[in-house]
């Protein structure tokens, strides 16, 4: 990793930069995060627009903005940076399920000199700010207008996270349902999908509905090895859950990964400007 080289073809400042892109990743390695971590996790995505503070931790976008800026220094203000194709996750749009690609290899070569390191991550960097402006956008209401209902909300964020000396990305989505906010006495659905995909597990994921205080939960794995290790903690899982206070009204597993829906005219568009 060019961040943790003992030699770095990158001035001190950018490497600084890149420590505080990596300081948002929840480290696996040292437990499994609760819920105030997951939630801390996706206010600082940069999905999610909050007062900024000097207390509070710089979100991804600041510290990815902070990056860019730094890399541009060392380029002379050159931003231009051609990115060769990599596996990048889905576009993120509503209604899709969450999928997570497999986990990149390292984005430049340690042996490249500093202004050629340097235009290789600015490149990465642009892409992932990129990705950050299509999260916030299938992050906006379904349907805006003034004589509807409350609109359909359906955040989805993307979570660094660290598990050995692999970085791979969770995919989260959390969509409520209000379509009965004037009836006080209807209880609200929740329901979240999330992805994610080591090298150690394949993809995983899973798709939760809570509606009050019952939960149905569906697992699902792309690796059987790993669906079948899955299955045999269902005995387990189930316990720990409800011992959060939920009745389980389901809890499977699955061997395979969502299907998307069918794609429509339309739906995507591709310009250059």
């Amino acid at each position: 990793m060019l961040v943790a080289a003992t030699v770095s073809p990158l001035p001190r400042p950018v490497l600084d930069a890149a420590q505080r892109v990596l300081a948002n990743r929840i480290d696996l390695n040292r437990a499994v995060p609760d819920g105030r971590a997951l939630e801390a996790a996706v206010l600082k995505s940069g999905v999610v627009t909050t007062p900024t503070t000097r207390e509070a931790p710089a979100n991804s976008k600041s510290a990815l903005l902070a990056l860019r800026t730094s890399l541009l220094a060392v380029l002379g203000g050159d931003g231009a940076a051609p990115v060769e194709p990599v596996a990048r996750a889905a576009p993120p749009i509503k209604g899709e399920p969450p999928r997570a690609p497999a986990p990149q290899a390292a984005l430049a070569d340690p042996a490249a000199d500093g202004p050629e390191t340097a235009r290789t991550l600015l490149g990465h960097t642009d892409a992932a700010l990129s990705r950050l402006k299509l999260l916030q956008a299938a992050s906006q209401p379904a349907d805006v207008r003034a004589d509807a209902s409350v609109p359909r909300s359906e955040l989805r964020v993307e979570i660094p996270m660290l598990l050995g000396t692999q970085t791979g990305i969770l995919q989260l989505m959390v969509e409520r349902d209000g379509k009965h906010k004037r009836d006080q006495e209807r209880q609200r659905g929740w329901r979240m999908r999330f992805a994610m995909n080591f090298s150690e597990t394949g993809e995983v994921g899973a798709d939760i509905a809570l509606l009050g205080r019952a939960a149905s939960i569906s697992i699902w794995a792309a690796a059987p090895e790993t669906a079948n290790a899955l299955d045999e903690m269902l005995p387990e899982l189930a316990p720990a859950i409800q011992r959060h206070g939920l009745e389980l009204t389901s809890l499977r597993v699955h061997r395979s990964a969502p299907r998307s829906a069918r794609a429509t005219p339309g739906r995507l568009l591709d310009s250059a400007r």
